[in-house]
């Protein structure tokens, strides 16, 4: 067998490796955010779910990321991909009394969102708007949130690169399979700073189906 043949066997080979890591990350990525769409979809329906365990196990993980990031009471906010169930919004809201932004693009996670929030009387601390993270306006906001379901990933953070103001801080939580397209992205900035990173592990997302938070700063 010549050289040709087996450089050609060799880039086949390296092709179809490629195309099954490419279609099992994609797949993944499909399977962590239809569970994280049971889940919203379950916790706005039963109240005891999503106090037992919601709330205190996801809960527990957007607490760590806010006292590790230094999210501050005086910070407007806005998160991404808030869902049916606004975890993020009601813990930033009740732990610290901040004002947030929530927004998403499907109307019916809207409603129910905002069902919650009225539920629990957080009217005057967090509003959920229909919008799609791909041309929403962010220049006022200190701090964006940009959920691990956030579709489509790159196109929405791309938007928040160009467009957020200096020195504003932003989150993108994203699952552990599918984390390359989003660091090639992050170094392809030159004013966005990687400052810190968290992974997260609470159960049932053992490795490799958690996801990490990374905390960048956008700098003039």
């Amino acid at each position: 067998m010549n050289g040709k043949v087996i450089n050609s066997c060799l880039i086949h080979d390296i092709a179809k490796m490629k195309f099954k890591n490419e279609l099992l990350i994609y797949m993944m990525k499909i399977i962590s955010n239809y569970y994280w769409f049971i889940i919203d979809n379950l916790a706005f329906k039963l109240d005891k779910l999503a106090e037992m365990y919601y709330k205190k196990s996801i809960g527990s993980q957007y607490r760590m990321e806010y006292q590790t990031f230094n999210i501050l009471k005086n910070d407007k906010v806005l998160h991404i991909g808030s869902g049916a169930f606004p975890l993020t919004e009601i813990t930033l809201a009740e732990e610290i009394g901040t004002t947030v932004i929530g927004i998403d693009k499907s109307r019916k996670a809207v409603v129910s969102a905002n069902d919650v929030v009225r539920g629990k009387n957080l009217q005057d601390k967090i509003k959920i708007n229909l919008g799609n993270g791909k041309n929403y306006s962010i220049k006022e906001f200190d701090v964006i949130i940009v959920s691990s379901c956030a579709s489509p990933m790159i196109e929405i953070i791309e938007h928040v690169f160009k467009n957020s103001k200096n020195n504003s801080k932003i989150i993108i939580r994203a699952i552990e399979t599918s984390l390359e397209p989003l660091i090639e992205s992050i170094n392809q900035q030159s004013n966005i700073i990687l400052v810190k990173k968290i992974e997260h592990h609470p159960f049932p997302f053992l490795k490799p189906f958690g996801w990490q938070s990374f905390y960048l700063l956008k700098k003039q």
